[in-house]
């Protein structure tokens, strides 16, 4: 495989997008950043009624929709008990072990400063032997932001309905990585890489939002023709029911769509059946919880990942779903591909990733739009 190109990632863009607040619902702030970089790049901007914000490209030929989200999972204050600790439901699915102990960050509706706190629950000393082996459940935590009374917790400004994320920041370092071109040849020769692995809160699915508006923008400065009109979405709501990739897909009623979203690394201990690995390409899925791509399309893709020598690793996923399910349900058919990043962690505190998963990302949908047009579009479909 080759390696990547020099085309430089805007990797502060990347930070500035992960550090953003913005949970299902909730995503002005981030939303706000992504509006602000990608603009530069679009010959039109447009917007849902959802929050989600489309940035067009072109004016010809078969509409091309690239949807990321922008919403991370989060919380909802629920209720405010008497002595000043919060009660919440999740934005999104989160998994019990991963909660307690960590910090979050709550935007309080009423005035501008944000709100650190912590998940707790009773500490293992009051419990008893039979209560420390069983998992706290996310009923049983709160939220404990320092206060005593639910008037010190007004004063700071949170009402029921205020959302909250996690408090962790981006941070990416540069690594050496070995890796033989075959692992199952023994004695292929072992070569070395640089690549730079990265930690967030948010890469789900601000990996996807930013995988498009780079292509957006390589089209742009790279100056490159395409047979038809690129639709780059930033979309909403996704982690509670594919809201903003529905509304979005029904105002453009693209011909064709892609999710660009994470995918789970098949390559932590305990995790087993799925072949992509954090760091050895970009994801192209053959069908999630959500939807089951076109073949033809994804042969196209597949095809042209080959032809250029891309990385890429061919990926299924039992359960869950991307963008993708709600886009290829839009008006009488969408053909549609899920395109992930593998990620190390998914809907917890910190997701971990490869940049240079990013990078081929990134590259393959900027050859594959340089070939979509109107009879390769009208193929995938035709008897």
């Amino acid at each position: 495989m080759k390696p990547v190109t020099d085309f430089k990632l805007d990797i502060k863009f990347l930070e500035d997008l992960c550090n953003a607040f913005g949970p299902s619902g909730h995503e002005h702030e981030a939303q706000k950043i992504a509006h602000e970089y990608g603009k530069k790049y679009a010959d039109e901007v447009l917007y849902d009624r959802l929050g989600s914000v489309v940035f067009r490209r072109g004016d010809s030929g078969p509409k091309i929709m690239l949807a990321g989200h922008i919403d991370e999972i989060g919380f909802v204050i629920t209720h405010i008990e008497k002595t000043g600790f919060l009660r919440f439901h999740q934005l999104g699915g989160w998994w019990d072990q991963v909660l307690l102990g960590h910090q979050v960050v709550i935007k309080p509706s009423e005035g501008d400063k944000k709100i650190l706190g912590v998940i707790g629950a009773p500490p293992p000393h009051v419990l008893t032997p039979a209560d420390r082996k069983n998992v706290v459940t996310k009923d049983k935590m709160f939220i404990d932001i320092g206060c005593s009374s639910a008037k010190d917790v007004e004063e700071l400004g949170i009402r029921i309905g205020d959302s909250a994320v996690p408090d962790a920041v981006f941070r990416a370092e540069k690594r050496i990585r070995k890796e033989k071109k075959d692992e199952d040849d023994k004695d292929a020769k072992e070569e070395t890489r640089e690549v730079t692995i990265a930690v967030a809160k948010a890469f789900d699915d601000r990996i996807g939002v930013f995988i498009a508006l780079e292509v957006l923008r390589r089209l742009y400065e790279g100056k490159i023709s395409h047979p038809n009109t690129v639709y780059c979405v930033s979309t909403t709501q996704e982690e509670v029911g594919l809201r903003g990739a529905r509304t979005a897909a029904q105002m453009l009623q693209p011909d064709i769509g892609f999710a660009l979203d994470v995918d789970i690394s098949g390559d932590v201990p305990g995790v087993e059946g799925l072949v992509q690995k954090m760091g050895n390409g970009v994801s192209i899925s053959a069908g999630d919880g959500s939807m089951i791509p076109n073949p033809r399309f994804r042969k196209f893709v597949l095809d042209i990942a080959k032809e250029k020598d891309l990385r890429y690793q061919p990926a299924f996923l039992k359960l869950g779903g991307t963008d993708a399910g709600a886009i290829h349900l839009t008006g009488m058919g969408v053909p549609s591909l899920f395109i992930g990043i593998p990620t190390r962690h998914i809907h917890s505190h910190h997701g971990m990733l490869d940049m240079s998963d990013v990078e081929n990302a990134i590259e393959l949908l900027v050859e594959v739009i340089k070939k979509l047009d109107k009879a390769t579009v009208a193929g995938f479909t035709k008897l």
